[in-house]
């Protein structure tokens, strides 16, 4: 359930311009969606989700993109801050989104 819920509220807060990111899940799946759809390779040894995000931002920061929705996810993800929790479901939810490369709901 939770991972569903965190693909739909990111989904969500892709339509609007005043959308925060607000937890690690949503935060797991974004940097899967962002890393997949950039063909960053796949990050397999981050031991939670303060380094996942480390080891990520730097290769898509400044990348260039034409999709709207990649952008705006680069930029949800440039103002969060994860902790450094990383269960199961966060790990699936970056399985997810780098498999999905787009969000889905």
């Amino acid at each position: 359930m939770v991972p569903l819920l965190a693909k739909q509220a990111l989904a969500r807060k892709c339509e609007f311009t005043n959308a925060k990111m607000t937890g690690n899940y949503e935060c797991a799946y974004a940097i899967g969606v962002v890393t997949g759809a950039l063909d960053i390779p796949k990050e397999e040894t981050a031991k939670d989700l303060v380094e996942l995000k480390q080891r990520t931002e730097p290769q898509y920061k400044d990348k260039d993109c034409d999709n709207e929705q990649i952008k705006k996810l680069i930029s949800l993800l440039n103002d969060y801050e994860p902790s450094k929790d990383f269960d199961g479901q966060m790990q699936q939810l970056y399985n997810d989104g780098y498999r999905d490369r787009i969000i889905k709901f």
